[in-house]
């Protein structure tokens, strides 16, 4: 999945992330070497004008795509494939919202996908308010609303990688459905939930890229049991991560400070 030809931004950018995967994986992402040029060279005397060129940094565009290369079929696009997947890539609506929790720098994207065989996805990924770009209002006061009980267990299940020495009383389908909640359904409150077509009624919210091109790195990928859950909306398979990267062509995003002009309500931060 390469960008497509329009201009695009990067809604979202770990550049930690990115280097941790290309050192792990041998990728290379380095500036390229210096290059050095000969003017002209006089013959029979050791003179001429010899430049250096200083190597230049490679674009986001051109690391995402080394990853992409390097990873391959790895990131899985179409959710087919039983779990575990390690690597996951789509092109769909990404929603930005705080991680309502103890540290303060926290966020979580929400997205879905429908597969092949009209498997439902949700995708719940975590990361660092540092790593939004600007344009998105990381740092805009947003609307409150409903929290989580769950963010602690949450919070130390992503420290570990959502390993199972993380889950201290739950099992990965009970903890994978609160991480969903919390991905989808914090800050709602009974005016948000009537207004599914303004998303930026939900509290802690604060943009969304309707077009987005994502990839991520998932820690958990679980398919749920159908005779245990009986969610408000059908989801068959539930991913957590982290993400690398959210990319929008240029006009696409949205930020929820403009439609909350003029709203009562109650503030956060």
């Amino acid at each position: 999945m390469g960008e497509r030809g329009e201009s695009v931004r990067y809604a979202y950018w770990s550049d930690r992330r990115v280097r941790s995967i290309a050192d792990d994986d041998g990728i290379n992402i380095d500036p390229r070497w210096k290059t050095k040029i000969s003017l002209f060279k006089i013959p029979l005397l050791q003179t001429g004008i010899e430049l250096e060129r200083e190597p230049r940094t490679l674009h986001r565009k051109e690391v995402a795509g080394r990853i992409e290369r390097a990873i391959g079929d790895l990131a899985v696009e179409d959710f087919v494939t039983p779990p575990r997947v390690r690597y996951a890539r789509g092109i769909g609506r990404v929603e930005f919202s705080h991680f309502v929790c103890e540290e303060q720098d926290r966020v979580v994207l929400g997205a879905r996908s429908v597969a092949s065989d009209g498997t439902r996805v949700a995708l719940c990924l975590f990361g660092s308010r540092d790593n939004v770009a600007g344009f998105m209002g990381p740092n805009d006061p947003v609307a409150s609303g409903w929290t989580s009980s769950s963010m602690w267990s949450i919070t130390r299940w992503m420290e570990e990688r959502c390993a199972a020495s993380g889950l201290r009383h739950d099992d990965p389908q009970s903890i994978s459905v609160e991480a969903m909640k919390i991905a989808f359904d914090q800050g709602s409150t009974r005016e948000s939930r009537d207004a599914s077509d303004q998303p930026w009624r939900r509290g802690y919210t604060f943009g969304d890229a309707p077009d987005a091109e994502w990839f991520a790195e998932i820690y958990s990928d679980v398919v749920l049991d159908k005779d245990r859950w009986g969610l408000d909306e059908p989801v068959d398979r539930i991913l957590v991560g982290a993400p690398l990267w959210v990319r929008t062509p240029r006009a696409a995003a949205r930020r929820y400070r403009d439609f909350r002009r003029g709203m009562n309500v109650k503030r956060y931060r």
